[in-house]
């Protein structure tokens, strides 16, 4: 069941960045991870700005708390440059820096997407063990990953998709293909108020482990049923199928 396990890390949804307040030019959203019984488990924020090119954009991401795969606590730091237009979503290059509760550089990651030639190339470095990997992946189709995840289901909305297959790049590192489906709607309780949302399913094609599906967590994903469509909560495994079942929201500012 190891490979089981290792395919669940892509799934975590976490489209953070739909839900945000502008303040010059720049998109700024909070959310919380906490177990099923409600006990925090870390904080994020991510920031969206615009570069000075056309359709070019940055978005950060700051994370502090408990994660699972690491003992104690820790912090992080990833930046991710995107091209966004009315119809495409497309990530560029992301990098990825992780600290121990101390503030130490622990770990560096680097996504690359090459749209041209159709490769992701993947990049891992432990400074604590001094562990290197690097990774080169063919991909077809749409691709994302972790952090962009959000905007491109936010782009499905919009353009009226009801279905959708894409490849997500995910720090295990392997790439994965995902069917992303509208289930209904429903009403669901976020930052202690009931809203009717959309319920997205995050359904991984496992090839021959198909079989095996059935004895993982549902993963599930949650937008508002109005544009922007912005991205209201998350309920599935944290990382890995050792992980704890989460439950991530956005917090709301003052409306």
């Amino acid at each position: 069941m190891r490979k089981v396990g290792i395919i669940i890390l892509f799934l975590l949804s976490l489209s953070f960045f739909a839900n945000a307040d502008v303040k010059e030019n720049i998109f700024v959203t909070n959310y919380t991870c906490s177990d099923l019984k409600g006990n925090e488990r870390w904080k994020g924020e991510t920031q969206i700005s615009h570069t000075d090119k056309k359709d070019i954009y940055l978005l950060t991401e700051r994370g502090k708390g408990r994660f699972s795969g690491f003992k104690d606590r820790i912090s992080w730091t990833a930046t991710l440059r995107f091209l966004s237009t009315e119809d495409i979503i497309k990530p560029l290059k992301m990098e990825k820096q992780i600290f121990n509760q101390g503030g130490k550089l622990i770990v560096r990651q680097t996504q690359n997407f090459d749209f041209a030639n159709r490769k992701a190339t993947y990049r891992y470095e432990n400074l604590i063990t001094k562990r290197k990997m690097e990774k080169v992946f063919r991909f077809k189709g749409d691709i994302v990953n972790r952090l962009i995840l959000g905007l491109y289901v936010q782009k499905f909305l919009k353009n009226g998709e009801r279905e959708q297959m894409v490849s997500i790049l995910s720090d295990e590192p392997s790439i994965r293909r995902v069917r992303i489906k509208i289930i209904g709607e429903e009403e669901i309780k976020c930052n202690g108020r009931k809203k009717m949302a959309y319920k997205l399913s995050l359904d991984p094609d496992m090839g021959l482990l198909n079989i095996f599906k059935f004895v993982l967590p549902k993963v599930y994903t949650y937008h508002s049923l109005t544009p922007d469509y912005e991205w209201l909560k998350y309920v599935g495994l944290e990382s890995n199928i050792a992980s704890p079942e989460v439950e991530i929201e956005t917090e709301e500012r003052g409306r």
